[in-house]
């Protein structure tokens, strides 16, 4: 390989995650006209059509391979990666590390591997805000969610237990990810549709009918995240309260497969346990929990993978 970039990328069914840039919702807006930006906007043109980002997060995809989304998705985090790292992306060869949900990497690991492969057999090419752009992917390494982050986030709690749970809980699904002596348990990988966009439509709905507001998800994750509102405080703790219930409901959900958290160390990442984590620390359904916080800690540990695998 001639100049060989790594680039770690986390499709979240929310957010894309990169190992600098900032992350951005998976929205998309295509179009067959060239668009009018202002200031800062970024727009992609890549075959016949237009794409821009918008902050209206698309539905929830099982299989992110079947259409050509997250691809054009893939090609914006790309693009402000190498910014952050003040690359350029033209002339290289990029290996992408990626992964999928746990109960997911057996079935769909070849397809999404196949997915970037297949579109850049002449090449990646496209252009932005008018600027032509063009490399290859020379390789896409696929590692489980969870196990990435972990392993590269908190490899001493793996080196003194020998369990540990690992529960993520991201926009669309919690997946569960159970280590046994730093390595994946296989007879436990589950990913259950109980994300935080079914909380967010649950709770604006709620509102809607019982105070009359119209809130946006925006508006209920800075309730969460404890930033500034001017929303009444009957609304406040309405939020509140449904989202220590689904807490409460995520547990029990994760208790078909892990009947007792109680017995070993879990880590608790993903987007979900920022917002949920004063009921995921007062819960009883843990005897001992750590948080990683960096919403971007798959990406991380998908690059530190790749790297370390190139190596070898």
């Amino acid at each position: 390989m001639a100049d060989v970039s790594i680039y770690g990328i986390d499709h979240g069914n929310g957010n894309m995650k990169m190992e600098h840039a900032e992350a951005f919702p998976c929205g998309l807006v295509r179009q067959t006209i060239e668009p009018v930006v202002f200031g800062n906007m970024e727009y992609l043109k890549y075959e016949e059509f237009y794409y821009m980002l918008t902050d209206r997060r698309m539905p929830y995809k099982a299989d992110k391979s079947t259409d050509l989304d997250y691809f054009i998705l893939t090609l914006f985090a790309l693009v402000r990666e190498a910014k952050a790292r003040k690359e350029k992306l033209t002339g290289k060869d990029i290996v992408l590390s990626i992964g999928l949900p746990p109960a997911d990497f057996a079935t769909q690991a070849k397809s999404f591997r196949q997915y970037f492969l297949e579109r850049s057999k002449n090449g990646v090419n496209f252009e932005l805000n008018g600027k032509k752009v063009s490399f290859y992917i020379k390789d896409v390494i696929i590692t489980p969610q969870n196990y990435a982050a972990v392993i590269s986030q908190k490899p001493n709690l793996l080196k003194d237990f020998s369990t540990v749970f690992c529960i993520d809980i991201g926009d669309g699904t919690v997946d569960l990810l159970v280590m046994h002596k730093a390595q994946p348990d296989l007879s436990i990988r589950v990913s259950n549709k109980t994300g935080m966009a079914v909380l967010r439509a649950s709770i604006i709905n709620g509102i809607q009918q019982n105070f009359g507001y119209q809130l946006t998800s925006e508006d209920v994750e800075n309730v969460l995240l404890g930033k500034r509102h001017v929303l009444e405080e009957s609304v406040v703790n309405y939020i509140k309260e449904q989202a220590e219930h689904w807490t409460m409901h995520i547990v029990n959900e994760l208790h078909t497969h892990v009947p007792d958290f109680r017995t070993n160390p879990t880590i608790l990442l993903g987007g979900g346990s920022i917002m949920l984590r004063p009921y995921l620390e007062k819960s009883d359904a843990f005897r001992y929990i750590e948080f990683i916080d960096e919403i971007n800690a798959n990406a991380v540990g998908y690059a530190a993978i790749a790297h370390a695998k190139l190596k070898k």
